[in-house]
């Protein structure tokens, strides 16, 4: 073999190397940080007239601690705030067992929604470190929502947002979150777990928002999701439609990951919805 020869295997070899390499880190480094911007018309029963074509913008999953810190962070404060949310959700999983969440107090503050506020309910993973959770979204300004409601008016008319505690380790009760709700009333409803939507879809709720699933994290493509989370086996991606009610329940594929720190044909998801 020449020099010339020599020269050329060793380059084709060390680019098909390059090749590999690149190909195996691309769920760790590439497609964990690539965040997608999701859009979605979606069509809400009982939407007062002030309130269509609100915008409203929801996050999760964000599981600091798990090969996601503060600093992975701020670019999706910064992509959320540029899309200017009249309402921000976040639905759960701040952290991702025994993490400080504290730590990302000063960015969640940085979050703005100034016409509609700011609005979460916890995750399973919340309530290893569930007395912090609290407190860090408490002082974020986010409106937590533990079996409860409340609402956002504009000229007189009301919509409506319920939450309940997790379903897997809180004492959820969907009951208590929409008591003296009526069928006229809108009501946009956070639950972490979307496979709750099999209940809550009963009631007079006009559209579920949910995390939990992370979309599968890693998916192959004409075989779907290799790992589906429990209370996400029905509901793992996107915009369904449930229940005699024909309830919207949209499943967001979250920020972080867990189990392990890979994503694979699933990117980490921020949705935008406009309310019609």
């Amino acid at each position: 073999m020449n020099r010339r020869s020599f020269l050329r295997k060793g380059m084709k070899l060390g680019l098909s190397m390059m090749g590999i390499g690149m190909v195996g880190a691309y769920p760790f480094i590439g497609e964990r940080f690539w965040y997608q911007t999701k859009e979605v018309h979606l069509k809400v029963r009982n939407l007062p007239e002030n309130f269509k074509n609100w915008k409203i913008v929801q996050f999760s999953d964000v599981h600091f601690g798990f090969h996601y810190g503060v600093e992975e962070f701020r670019r999706v404060v910064t992509i959320i705030n540029r899309l200017k949310p009249d309402i921000l959700f976040f639905t759960g999983d701040l952290v991702n067992t025994n993490e400080s969440p504290e730590l990302a107090l000063p960015l969640l503050q940085e979050l703005s929604a100034p016409r509609g506020g700011k609005w979460a309910v916890l995750g399973n993973h919340d309530y290893m470190t569930r007395a912090k959770v609290i407190k860090t979204l408490d002082k974020s300004q986010f409106n937590l929502l533990i079996n409860q409601y409340s609402f956002i008016e504009s000229d007189g008319q009301r919509l409506y947002i319920a939450g309940i505690d997790d379903v897997m380790y809180g004492e959820y009760s969907i009951d208590k979150a929409v008591q003296e709700l009526s069928s006229q009333d809108c009501v946009l409803f956070l639950a972490h777990e979307p496979d709750i939507a099999e209940v809550s879809c009963t009631y007079n709720i006009s559209a579920q928002f949910s995390g939990h699933s992370h979309g599968g994290q890693i998916r192959l493509p004409f075989y779907g999701p290799l790992i589906s989370n429990k209370m996400a086996e029905q509901y793992e991606d996107g915009l369904y439609v449930v229940g005699e009610n024909k309830m919207p329940l949209y499943v967001n594929r979250g920020i972080g990951t867990t189990n392990l720190p890979i994503r694979f044909f699933c990117r980490p998801e921020i949705t935008v919805f406009y309310l019609s």
